[in-house]
């Protein structure tokens, strides 16, 4: 079994004393189910710019944070250097794509995150950092600097080296491409690798062998999904190429198959997350708010996917379910591999908080580890298929 997490971008994280509380009712219960499960079991982080700026200014809290995770059977796997601010405020949406990696704080954030990890991984392990694909722009923002991008990635490639010099960790900052960002699909952060990074190069400084072993792609099934980008294709290009892909975000989107399942996909509708929608047909919308308003249009359009992230065990037959049949066909791949050769694993259902309750009442540890259950049980069933 290949390592399989959650993000914990699913909870507040606005204090230090939060993350301990997050620790006792949420993470350790997790932890001890997988470990029940009979599998290892780490954690995917999330820390906001407040909390890691506390993180890497004291190194006591740093230090009792990360004994609390040791005796929680959850050490630190990987984090999730996308939500910048506040990812649990009344109203998020575009929000969260700032600063973008045209600005100095999201470098430096991003170098925070990965001095702090680094000191809780020991030497010789990986610690990735997913981060979001460049920016956003609406309509009436000035175009992105791609150079000025490019070049700060370049420089934290660059920090990322040192740290591994100095620490022997190896960090990968991993950009995740979403739809209706500068980066949407896998297809189009490498070409924007190969351009402006490993090609040519931003900044002339860092050596290529840095770049490559500090810059790589995170692959969100959710994201992939809703554009009907070939994850497996995506991942096989990926190998090909030499780019990095340090770890898969295991998550399944919203699908109207039938007009009739629209009614149903409009009540998803909620003020805190963006929900881009693509439909078959090329029909696009960013929030479902100009679904509800173009619903002729959409009615026409085919099979939609709406990027809301719901439980991995969840889907329904007929006209409103989820991708989860195109999550069952990535696993079922990723099962054949050897496991040294499948990335990490991480459940990113960051939206029971906005669910309701749709999926039931369960308490919020005991849905996720149903969640990485369904994940490991199938994989397991896979697996055993193939040997």
């Amino acid at each position: 079994m290949p390592r399989l997490t959650y993000c914990t971008n699913v909870h507040p994280a606005p204090s230090l004393d939060n993350q301990f509380a997050t620790i006792r009712e949420h993470v350790g219960e997790i932890a001890a189910a997988a470990i029940r499960a009979g599998r290892e079991f780490g954690l995917g982080g999330w820390w906001p710019m407040p909390l890691v700026q506390e993180l890497a200014g004291d190194p006591a809290a740093r230090a009792r944070l990360s004994a609390a995770l040791v005796a929680a059977n959850a050490p630190l796997w990987t984090l999730n250097g996308f939500p910048f601010g506040d990812f649990h405020q009344p109203v998020v949406k575009t929000a969260v794509y700032a600063p973008d990696w045209g600005t100095e704080d999201r470098l430096h954030y991003t170098r925070l995150c990965a001095e702090v990890g680094s000191a809780m991984v020991g030497p010789g392990g990986l610690l990735p950092v997913s981060s979001l694909p460049l920016g956003f722009r609406g309509p009436g923002d000035p175009a992105a600097d791609l150079r000025v991008m490019a070049r700060n990635l370049a420089r934290c490639a660059s920090a990322f080296a040192a740290i591994e010099d100095r620490t022997g960790v190896r960090c990968v900052l991993a950009l995740e491409p979403e739809p209706n960002c500068l980066l949407e699909t896998v297809a189009g952060t490498v070409a924007f690798l190969e351009r402006w990074l490993f090609e040519e190069g931003a900044w002339t400084t860092v050596p290529d062998e840095h770049l490559r072993r500090h810059l790589g792609i995170c692959v969100d099934l959710c994201h992939l999904a809703v554009l009907d980008e070939d994850p497996l294709a995506a991942l096989d290009d990926l190998r090909r190429r030499g780019i990095a892909v340090p770890k898969i975000q295991v998550s399944a989107c919203l699908e109207v198959r039938d007009p009739e399942g629209l009614d149903e996909l409009l009540r998803f509708a909620e003020p805190r997350y963006l929900h881009q929608t693509r439909a078959a047909n090329g029909l696009r919308s960013l929030d479902l708010d100009d679904v509800r308003a173009r619903r002729e249009d959409y009615e026409r359009a085919g099979r939609i996917r709406t990027h809301y992230h719901v439980p991995l065990d969840w889907d329904r037959d007929g006209a409103f379910g989820s991708t989860q049949a195109e999550v069952r066909r990535v696993l079922t791949e990723l099962a054949r591999r050897p496991v040294n050769d499948v990335p990490l694993l991480e459940v990113e259902t960051y939206t029971w908080s906005v669910l309701g309750e749709a999926f039931g009442r369960a308490p919020l540890a005991e849905r996720i580890a149903r969640e990485l259950d369904w994940v490991a049980a199938f994989f397991h069933s896979s697996a055993d298929e193939n040997t």
